[in-house]
């Protein structure tokens, strides 16, 4: 931290942290050490509407040190950093289709997601990034983020495609198609929680919404839309 406030560029410090835990841990360690001029902004989804706030506002006189999840990768910006320290961490949800199970882990981020970090301390103009972790660990991650759709139950996203007559999930021109496993894992937790019929003939898959469908058809479209969308975090619990 004393490298970044003595750094060459004046700005703030945005820090990379894995989660709530981990940014209560630093925001402490941080406050300990009283440094002068420098103000401690944690950035957490619980805290209060005031306290999120306060880090996007630049404080005259004094460096900040916001602490963050990867929510401050590309759904915000914080204004005025120069500076960026990355764990290379963050906590990556994953479904387990043989297990049904929904996992929120500690990974190591992707290098898109390391460059993407990076990218936050040169906005404004040069900057600073601290990677907490080698050279040669960057080049051993992953490329890219496994995309959403490969790491969560699909049996929303099949209930919603047979809603919206998109035909067969398998059959779908997806850009980054699922796993075939997280296909049939989804078709028989629909046909087992009996919110579709079976398809008839040898490749049984669901058929068209029979529970779900009743019950959707009856509220407005606009609340319809929005209970497709959250279906799949109840399904997978």
């Amino acid at each position: 931290m004393e490298e970044c406030l003595a750094g060459p560029f004046p700005g703030d410090v945005l820090v990379f942290l894995p989660g709530e835990r981990d940014i209560r841990a630093a925001a402490e360690a941080v406050r300990g050490r009283r440094l002068p001029h420098v103000e401690v902004l944690p950035l957490l989804a619980g805290l209060p509407p005031a306290e999120q706030r306060r880090a996007f506002r630049t404080v005259a006189g004094a460096t900040r040190v916001v602490l963050a999840t990867n929510v401050a990768e590309t759904s915000v910006t914080i204004p005025g950093v120069r500076y960026v320290v990355d764990s290379g961490l963050a906590r990556i949800s994953r479904y387990n289709p043989r297990a049904r199970v929904k996992r929120l882990r500690v990974e190591a981020v992707s290098r898109a997601s390391a460059v993407q970090r990076k990218g936050r301390c040169g906005r404004i103009g040069p900057g600073v990034c601290i990677r907490l972790y080698s050279e040669e660990d960057f080049a051993r991650r992953p490329p890219q983020t496994d995309p959403e759709i490969r790491r969560t139950s699909l049996a929303g996203t099949i209930l919603s495609m047979l809603d919206w007559k998109l035909g067969d999930v398998a059959d779908f021109p997806f850009l980054q198609p699922p796993a075939g496993a997280a296909v049939s894992e989804g078709r028989k937790r629909l046909l087992a929680l009996g919110a579709v019929e079976p398809a008839p003939g040898p490749a049984a898959g669901p058929g068209a919404p029979r529970r779900a469908a009743a019950l959707l058809s009856r509220v407005r479209p606009y609340h319809r839309r929005h209970i497709l969308h959250r279906l799949p975090q109840f399904l997978c619990t």
